[in-house]
């Protein structure tokens, strides 16, 4: 069986254990929770199938009976905890620590690259403005950013950026946008690292309001009243309408610009029940 620490989700190693028990020598469920000092003979089951959490003393129980010690132990538990963390700002900092521990084993987490690419605005910005720029210095490239940018950042970004293949450089030293794309590997931490970079272009996003000729730039909004069906067909326009917009870029041959499109549409108000009086 794979060590803990390459996984990235604690409820499907806690099942491979079981799985691997029972599959030599007909491990059950009662078998495991007894293990664990669990008096409900499902209990395990019910955490696997993501019905149920582990309180720290369960964490250790699991742990035990699985028989985790050293640094194994140490990545299960703050797994567990980044599994079952809801706070975006402390799973950011679980995941930091749950790839030091890796590191310190020297292993690597699956779906580090895509955490680390999309932890900067700049990142993505940059992949598609060095290829129009090629020989362009990290000074230069920051001086072309429409938002205070440091040379120091942009080295950073780019050394990134080759590293995980995003951009290659030719046999004159030249950068060139490779056929690779950023995929989402691991869900849950792809799920986190997106966040972070909706949470940077937004706040780019108001930042323009101030920094940015009104003519370079164009920012609207509606607020609405909509039932849920509403919404749905909303949201399906929105999708197609993102298809379009990709169709308009990859039929543009002549960039002259890197821009960000944010397409937003959130509750202003809690679920309005029909039929409420004020009292």
């Amino acid at each position: 069986m794979k060590r803990v620490m390459e996984y990235q989700n604690f409820r499907i190693y806690v099942r491979d254990f079981y799985t691997e028990r029972k599959r030599s020598s007909g491990f059950t469920w009662r078998d495991f929770a007894k293990a664990a000092g669990y008096s409900s003979p499902v209990f395990l089951k019910l955490v696997c199938d993501d019905k149920a959490n582990l309180s720290d003393v369960g964490i250790e129980r699991v742990a035990n009976a699985m028989g985790l010690t050293g640094a194994d132990l140490q990545y299960f538990r703050v797994l567990v905890n980044f599994n079952q963390e809801k706070d975006s700002a402390k799973k950011k900092e679980l995941f930091k620590e749950l790839r030091a521990i890796a590191k310190d084993n020297e292993m690597t987490l699956v779906g580090e690259d895509q955490y680390d690419y999309y932890e900067s605005w700049i990142n993505p910005v940059l992949r598609e403005l060095v290829p129009q720029v090629p020989d362009a210095t990290p000074a230069q490239m920051a001086d072309m950013l429409a938002f205070d940018t440091q040379a120091a950042e942009v080295k950073k970004a780019l050394k990134l950026l080759q590293k995980v293949g995003l951009l290659d450089k030719d046999s004159e030293g030249r950068y060139e946008q490779s056929s690779k794309a950023i995929t989402t590997g691991n869900i849950e931490v792809a799920s986190l690292s997106v966040r972070e970079m909706h949470r940077q272009m937004g706040q780019l996003a108001v930042r323009s309001l101030d920094e940015v000729p009104v003519n370079e730039r164009d920012v609207s909004g509606l607020t609405i009243g909509v039932s849920e069906d509403a919404y749905y067909r909303i949201t399906k326009e929105i999708e197609d309408f993102r298809r379009r917009i990709a169709s308009i870029v990859m039929q543009d041959t002549d960039e002259d610009r890197v821009y960000r499109l944010n397409v937003q549409l959130f509750p202003l108000t809690k679920k309005i029940k029909k039929g409420e009086k004020n009292v």
